[in-house]
Order: structure tokens, then sequence, then C-alpha cells
């Protein structure tokens, strides 16, 4: 399976972020994998682990909320075009899509 993170930029590009480890710490943090230096996003924010062919997202900080969907998560397993807000960014997942000769794309969709 391969994942990303897509953020839109304010002149409308795409930012791809590959999660491509078994565990991927996301925060303020310079020692994160995914480092978003905004005050509003703790130094742990949250962290997406792969396992077993799936992505689940664990929220790290209880005192910041991780967003999935509109809704405030703890755990929850991601799911390709599910949006994930962390303080005020907003990504866009994007899971791999297997053919049956086993190759994969990832799907980057743009809102109409």
């Amino acid at each position: 399976m391969k994942l990303a993170l897509i953020m839109q930029t304010s002149d409308h590009q795409d930012r791809i972020f590959p999660i491509d480890r078994d565990r991927t710490v996301i925060g303020r943090d310079g020692r994160c994998d995914l480092r978003l230096p905004i005050p509003s996003v703790s130094s742990r924010h949250c962290e997406i682990l792969l396992e077993n062919q799936r992505a689940v997202l664990l929220n790290r900080d209880e005192t910041m909320e991780t967003l999935v969907n509109g809704a405030a998560v703890t755990r929850t397993q991601l799911a390709d075009e599910d949006v994930v807000q962390i303080g005020p960014v907003t990504f866009r997942v994007s899971m791999s899509v297997s053919d049956p000769q086993g190759s994969t794309d990832l799907s980057v969709r743009r809102e109409p």
C-alpha cells in the first residue's frame, strides 16, 4: 500500500507528503517526520501507523484535536479521500490502487 497526505497551498498547488514508514509522527517539533511549524500544532500532534495494509491515525496530544472528515478522533483507520485537519492545516488522504499485475498508482484527485 502507498499512502500520501496532499495539502493544497494558497496558490492552488498540491504539496504531496508520502507516508512510507511504518510510523510517521506529525507535529511542530523538529524531530517529527512531517513537521508543521505552526503554534496551534502540538509538538507531537498525531501519528500515522501503517500496519497490515491499513493506515491508522492516532491523536497524540489530548489537549489538541485531530479531525478526520470534520470529527475529532483519538484513533481511526484512514481511507482514500479522507480529509485530515491538524491545527489549521488540511490534508487529503491518497491511497494506492493496485491493478491485477500488482503495480500501484497513487490517486491524486482535485476538488472541482
